[in-house]
């Protein structure tokens, strides 16, 4: 995928992504609900969802990434579409399953890896 960015825990992962999508989700820490029947939200705050899966990786590749998923709380450098395409930091945690599962070995004799999709979500 061209014209993306995306940079976990200092390791540039562009190159590999096959899909890619960022949710605003709207979350708020009460809300209050008045005799009248009126809802009152007690300060909302946007949270980014990131959802990204990759294209077959070599073995390498899947290390460096499950290597920087296993902190579980990263740093995430990512095209923003909400942003005009600007890019965007954030500290993000994994929220969803690290999976790798043998796909195929390459002509160049590297063992490729595919996944599912990885979710990371603001912290």
């Amino acid at each position: 995928m061209t014209g993306l960015t995306l940079s976990i825990a200092g390791v540039d992962f562009s190159s590999s992504v096959s899909t890619y999508k960022v949710t605003k989700e709207v979350t708020y820490k009460k809300i209050i609900t008045t005799l009248d029947d009126v809802e009152h939200p007690y300060p909302g705050k946007l949270r980014d969802i990131l959802s990204v899966s990759f294209l077959p990786i070599t073995e390498a590749e899947a290390t460096r990434l499950y290597t920087a998923l296993n902190r579980l709380s990263v740093s995430v450098i990512y095209t923003d579409p909400s942003k005009d395409g600007a890019t965007t930091t954030k500290t993000m945690r994994v929220t969803s399953n690290i999976e790798a599962v043998f796909a195929l070995k390459s002509v160049d004799g590297k063992r490729r890896y595919t996944g599912g999709e990885i979710e990371l979500r603001e912290a």
